[in-house]
């Protein structure tokens, strides 16, 4: 009747003793960590005439627990990251993780797509004028110029993850809505940065240590599935002013037939309109300043001379119209400078600039337009 309780010890002696030889069975959620010496045996029991015998063990079989080469790169970002032209050092942050079953370094590298689907919506059609990828050092959380200066990840344990940044410039001269995808493109190296071989091809060695890749197919060109590399990519997006502007013109009056049907006779007054708008969606526009010499026609060829009297009241020459004044009613301004008024825009004939118009101060919202208007006499 104590047979059982005999059986129960001899197992559990040999549970004891596999623990004492290094087999710990999902040690990690990665897996048995790789070089583990697995080691066990099997045992017979048997009965002669009815009386136990002697179990009889077989021999012991031993190997080693080869490299699963898994990991994967996953962008961090939900949506694309808008950057506005002119600035330097734009982030888009990537996680690398270690599913793998041993320590690597990894190679990491930044691919351009090339006119290809973004991430998120719409096509990549532009690159960044630099881009650089830099590694998480853990000092502060988030992309910070002096702290992470790391360009790989060095000695990345199983089951552990990493920040990894694609840090980006872009100059002046982009659109609204430009589009600059980029992979982040992680290779896999061993703990001293060397090579990993594949293989796969052989039969398996029970005491060597052998490397199987089982990283995924990521969308980079270059990674396949079940190799030593794995990518994931997101967008950069312009977010700008889409600003946009044209001048037109009308005859008001001739000296002939006046304010009917005039044409542009010699002491005809012209009517000159810009528009200045920012597209939908776009960027607020700030600062906005816009000039329209006359120089040519006033002082070289004496074809035209600026109407100091736009309208009703001597020495103003200029109509204005703003969404950030008196709802975007016209407003008087005189050909001096007057500084910035009605609502922040400043407006002056021939002093900024010789002979020209000049207007500053503007600040358009998307979809928003403003007017400048003057008028010159034909000479």
């Amino acid at each position: 009747m104590k047979r059982p309780h005999l059986l129960a010890k001899v197992l559990g002696a040999l549970g004891v003793g596999l623990l004492a030889l290094g087999f710990i069975p999902n040690a990690l959620a990665a897996g048995t960590a790789v070089n583990t010496t697995i080691t066990n045996q099997a045992t017979v029991n048997y009965k002669v005439a009815t009386v136990d015998q002697d179990p009889v063990n077989s021999n012991s079989y031993t190997f080693k627990v080869d490299r699963k080469v898994n990991f994967t790169v996953v962008t961090d970002e939900s949506a694309a990251v808008a950057i506005t032209p002119g600035t330097n050092d734009n982030v888009i942050t990537f996680t690398v993780s270690n599913t793998g079953n041993d320590t690597f370094d990894f190679n990491l590298s930044a691919v351009a797509l090339t006119g290809t689907a973004a991430k998120f919506a719409g096509t990549d059609n532009i690159n960044a004028d630099t881009v650089d990828v830099f590694v998480e050092s853990g000092a502060t959380p988030g992309y910070q110029s002096g702290e992470d200066t790391a360009t790989s990840i060095d000695d990345l344990a199983a089951d552990a993850n990493v920040k990894v940044y694609i840090v980006s410039d872009f100059n002046t001269g982009y659109s609204d809505g430009d589009i600059a995808s980029y992979y982040l493109l992680a290779t896999a190296l061993d703990s001293t940065g060397g090579a990993l071989s594949d293989d796969s091809g052989s039969a398996d060695d029970p005491d060597a240590v052998e490397n199987v890749f089982a990283a995924g197919d990521g969308p980079e060109p270059t990674d396949t599935a079940t190799d030593q590399k794995h990518s994931d990519y997101a967008d950069y997006i312009v977010a700008s002013a889409n600003i946009s502007v044209t001048k037109s013109s009308s005859v008001i009056s001739d000296p002939i037939s006046g304010g009917t049907n005039p044409k542009a006779i010699p002491g005809a007054v012209i009517e000159y309109v810009l528009t200045i708008s920012n597209g939908a969606g776009a960027a607020t526009a700030t600062n906005i300043s816009i000039s329209d010499s006359l120089n040519t026609e006033i002082a070289t060829n004496g074809t035209l001379a600026f109407n100091t009297q736009y309208n009703a009241t001597p020495g103003q020459g200029m109509y204005i119209s703003h969404p950030d004044y008196n709802a975007g009613a016209e407003t008087e301004y005189t050909n001096a400078d007057d500084g910035a008024e009605h609502g922040g825009v400043a407006a002056d004939w021939n002093v900024t600039g010789a002979n020209t118009v000049t207007v500053t101060g503007i600040t358009l919202d998307a979809s928003e337009s403003a007017t400048v208007k003057f008028r010159v006499t034909v000479q």
